[in-house]
C-alpha cells in the first residue's frame, strides 16, 4: 500500500507539469496508419504498467512475456479486447486511452503480445504484422466497444 502511495506522490508532480502538453487526439492523429502505431500507443499509454520492469508494478501482464499472456490469449481475442475496453482490476477502461479507436486498442494489445501467442509475428525489423485480419477481430469484439 505504501508503495502505491509513494508512486502516486512521485508521479503527481510530473502529471501536473506535463498535463498542458498532453494532447491525446493530436498524438493519435500523428501516428495514425504508422507501421508502429500499436507500439507507439503502448509506449505512450500502457508501458507504465505493462513494461517488463513496470514503473507501477500492479501485476499487469508484461510486454512480450509469454507466461503473463498465456491464459489471457487462451480466453480469446474478443475477451482480451473486452477486458481492455471495460478495464480490469487496476487497469482503467480502454487502458486509459479513452480517445483510442477499437482498431488502435487492438494494435496496442497485439504489440504487447509475445510472438509465441500465434496472433502476431515479429519481423527482423521488430515491426508487428497482424496475422489475423484486424477487421475480423474487431468484428468479433463485444458490442460495447467504442466504434
Amino acid at each position: 500500500m505504501y508503495r502505491i502511495i509513494i508512486y502516486i506522490a512521485l508521479l503527481l508532480p510530473a502529471t501536473i507539469l506535463f498535463a498542458d502538453s498532453h494532447r491525446p487526439l493530436d498524438f493519435l492523429a500523428s501516428i495514425a496508419g504508422a507501421h508502429d502505431e500499436g507500439e507507439q500507443i503502448v509506449r505512450h499509454y500502457c508501458a507504465n504498467c505493462h513494461a517488463v520492469n513496470p514503473l507501477i508494478p500492479l501485476g499487469a501482464p508484461r510486454q512480450q512475456i509469454p507466461a503473463d499472456w498465456e491464459a489471457r490469449v487462451r480466453q480469446g481475442m474478443s475477451i482480451l479486447l473486452q477486458h481492455t475496453a471495460e478495464g480490469l482490476r487496476a487497469m482503467p477502461a480502454r487502458g486509459g486511452c479513452f480517445e483510442c479507436t477499437d482498431e488502435q486498442l487492438l494494435l496496442a494489445v497485439l504489440a504487447m503480445l509475445p510472438p509465441t501467442s500465434g496472433l502476431v509475428e515479429h519481423k527482423k525489423d521488430n515491426k508487428i504484422k497482424i496475422l489475423n485480419k484486424k477487421a475480423k477481430l474487431i468484428q468479433k469484439s463485444p458490442d460495447n466497444l467504442k466504434k
